[in-house]
């Protein structure tokens, strides 16, 4: 009988399988599938942790590179720009490597909650090592929970060194008083799965992920949803620009004839509260 294959319609398609071997062939395999896909969001999870394992040897390379492309004026023409993003770089931010900005007092309640059953680490900052582009301090990247081991023990045992959960928040305290945000991240992003593997202290100037949010947000690419976002008392508000020049995102904007900021998609790092002399802002929880 002759196969016919019908995309259009899934159930249609398998129908017209005549040969019953072929249908359990077919039906191995997509449990495989289906089993193998699963599994590689949960947090213990072997396989995901062999991805992160490859990920993080080349990390710094990775970076570099990327680094460099957000430099090419190619990157402005929407015909190079977009289908680069939709090629390559939305399942790396969107499914492998996924962002969430949060705020100092949110990334402190993070690290208190960590369990002791892992420890904590901190080493140079990936992106810092790889590009080179500010005066930051460098020892800021911090890598918690199970996937720990795979930078203070298997691969990097000589940059990465084991502190208390207060040291990390002496960490984040000190990047935040120096104009950095914090960014806690997930590996294999899927369905809210929670496979947090690092906290990092990023700038607008070297971060690579901030970096490639300001290109590409019209794509659109975003972190994940904050708990967090800015509300503005613009009665108040002098029009100094001081928000707009910190925010790592963009997202803040002064218009002409108006004395007011604008405030457009706020992704919840908090920086334009600590920055503000008139106390404007404030962090409110993300609507619903």
């Amino acid at each position: 009988m002759q196969l016919l294959m019908r995309f259009s319609d899934a159930s249609g398609a398998w129908s017209t399988i005549a040969d019953p071997d072929r249908r359990v062939f077919m039906m191995k395999w997509l449990f495989v599938c289906f089993f193998l896909f699963g599994h590689l969001y949960d947090e213990d999870s072997k396989t995901r942790q062999f991805l992160l394992k490859g990920y993080a040897w080349k990390e710094v390379e990775l970076l570099k590179i990327l680094f460099s492309l957000s430099r090419q004026p190619i990157m402005k023409r929407a015909w190079f720009r977009k289908p680069f993003y939709y090629l390559f770089a939305h399942f790396l931010g969107t499914r492998g490597i996924v962002c969430m900005a949060a705020t100092l007092d949110e990334t402190f309640e993070f690290i208190d909650d960590l369990t002791n059953e892992y420890k904590i680490a901190v080493g140079p900052c990936r992106c810092r090592v790889g590009n080179r582009n500010c005066n930051h301090e460098i020892m800021t990247d911090i890598v918690i929970r199970s996937t720990a081991k795979i930078w203070y023990e298997d691969l990097f045992p000589n940059d990465y060194r084991i502190i208390t959960k207060d040291e990390a928040k002496e960490i984040c305290r000190r990047s935040r008083s120096d104009g950095m945000i914090q960014c806690i991240d997930r590996h294999m992003y899927f369905h809210k799965s929670e496979n947090f593997f690092v906290v990092c202290n990023c700038c607008r100037e070297s971060c690579v992920p901030i970096i490639a949010y300001r290109i590409f947000k019209d794509e659109p690419y975003t972190f994940l949803p904050s708990r967090s976002v800015v509300k503005v008392d613009s009665t108040r508000c002098k029009a100094c620009g001081k928000c707009v020049a910190a925010c790592p995102f963009a997202e803040r904007e002064l218009k002409a004839g108006r004395g007011f900021v604008t405030v457009h998609n706020c992704q919840g790092c908090g920086l334009c509260v600590d920055v503000c002399p008139e106390g404007i802002n404030s962090m409110v929880p993300r609507p619903a």
